[in-house]
């Protein structure tokens, strides 16, 4: 049996991340907070803290949903961003990513006040 390798500490830690603890959880957050940027398979994997084996086992995944595109290669590296072309489904996920964290601090204010 496969033992699963641990996942590292992420450069960036978004909300679905948190909360879902997996690493295409990890990948939405890095690809939505960084909507409007490539990046290459490498850098993805570094700010998802995961290993690009990892990656590639949930890019897959992301692209049947049509969630990421290609960009552009530049040399060796395939460069993919965040699909966010007539995609309702990023929509809602970029806003969950804003208003999640929103409603956290809220409910975390009404608990002090209390």
């Amino acid at each position: 049996m496969l033992e699963k390798e641990p996942l590292k500490e992420p450069l960036i830690e978004g909300t679905f991340g948190r909360l879902f603890e997996v690493p295409i959880a990890r990948v939405l957050d890095v690809l939505i907070l960084h909507r409007g940027y490539d990046l290459s398979m490498k850098e993805l994997a570094e700010n998802a803290g995961i290993s690009p084996k990892t990656l590639w086992k949930v890019m897959p995944k992301l692209e049947g949903m049509n969630l990421i595109k290609h960009t552009r290669k530049v040399g060796n590296a395939k460069m993919v961003t965040l699909n966010i072309d007539l995609n309702p489904v990023v929509d809602h996920l970029v806003g969950l990513e804003l208003e999640i964290p929103l409603q956290e601090f809220k409910n975390e204010r009404a608990d002090r006040s209390v």
